[in-house]
């Protein structure tokens, strides 16, 4: 018995130390911040996701893609493979940008896109420098509550209901829009002055220049972000998405929320397996999805996972958000001329 506790009190310690060595090695703060919050992200070993089977050439998922049926996931057997090297910087403190009527305004600039990870899956990869132009994105996802106003004004149609987990019949008009097709949500985003985000903005908004997996730093929590629990689970964070908002703790470095699960979202980008440094393709079969969902796991979640949707998408992990174009610099009305 004696010997029996000794033990015990040893792999204790054991636990004790790694712990405290794993929340150390997250202590190095990203040089280039002017200052460093107190509450700093300590960075966990993160995921990459399992790759979409891209769409085929005819534009019909290739026989080996995922089911996009919104039903409750089966619980996943395997151990994730796309274990991530720790990132070395974590999110320090979050910048201040300029906000209005419920939308941030980033600063634009030059940036890492994609996964460095050699295990990471293959649409990730490789990392290329880009850059994007000061742009404004929605601060959330779109609402139910907004969405019908736009099926009210006849602008919009209302979501086909795929799903018993749809929101839009719902009774709370705080949660984001589901069920929506790629077209549905580019007529709302034109309905309000808006856009759907490029893929490049998105990625932006959720990690800026910081090589983060998940857009606060590091370490899958339901606490940041509604998910599957963890890859080997079916179940979710929630039994639905939750409000928009309301996972504060998950915003990224600019503040913009609910970039990772909640629900997966549209970009106004068609997908390709392999991105260039060049534009966006200008056609194709399927548009980008990025972000994950409520029924996502923490892999599909991350700052750099993709997936795509065709034109008939239209699940209960499916939303969007807007975004639009910086406003030009208004040319100053010269004075008139002092009368002679």
């Amino acid at each position: 018995m004696l010997r029996d506790r000794s033990v015990i009190l040893v792999v204790v310690i054991a636990a004790a130390v790694g712990t405290g060595l794993g929340r150390g090695a997250g202590a190095v703060l990203e040089s280039h911040l002017a200052t460093a919050a107190p509450g700093g992200v300590v960075l966990l070993a993160a995921a990459a996701p399992s790759p979409a089977a891209a769409p085929t050439a005819s534009g019909a998922p290739s026989a080996s893609g995922p089911s996009h049926d919104e039903g409750e996931p089966d619980d996943a057997t395997s151990d994730n493979p796309y274990e991530e090297a720790l990132p070395a910087h974590p999110v320090a403190s979050r910048l201040l940008v300029p906000a209005r009527d419920g939308m941030l305004k980033l600063p634009g600039g030059h940036f890492t896109m994609g996964s460095a990870s050699p295990k990471a899956p293959g649409n990730e990869r490789p990392v290329r420098a880009t850059s994007v132009a000061p742009y404004w994105i929605d601060r959330t996802e779109v609402t139910v509550s907004a969405y019908r106003a736009c099926v009210q004004a006849g602008s919009c149609s209302p979501p086909a209901r795929a799903s018993a987990a749809c929101t839009y019949d719902g009774d709370d008009p705080d949660l984001p829009i589901s069920c929506v097709h790629w077209a549905d949500a580019d007529a709302y985003c034109h309905f309000v002055g808006k856009r759907l985000p490029s893929e490049r903005e998105w990625e932006f908004a959720a990690r800026g220049a910081l090589q983060v997996p998940f857009p606060w730093g590091a370490g899958a929590s339901c606490t940041d972000a509604v998910t599957l629990i963890n890859e080997q689970s079916g179940r979710s964070c929630g039994r639905r998405p939750a409000r928009v908002g309301s996972h504060p703790g998950g915003a990224s470095i600019f503040g913009v929320q609910d970039l990772s699960g909640n629900v997966e979202e549209w970009t106004a980008d068609w997908y390709v397996e392999l991105l260039g440094p060049g534009p966006a393709p200008r056609a194709g079969a399927a548009h980008v999805l990025r972000g994950g969902g409520w029924l996502s796991t923490p892999s599909q979640s991350r700052t750099t996972s993709r997936n795509w949707g065709s034109a008939v998408e239209a699940g209960a992990n499916v939303g969007f958000r807007c975004a639009r174009d910086d406003d030009p610099t208004p040319t100053p009305t010269p004075a008139p001329a002092p009368a002679p």
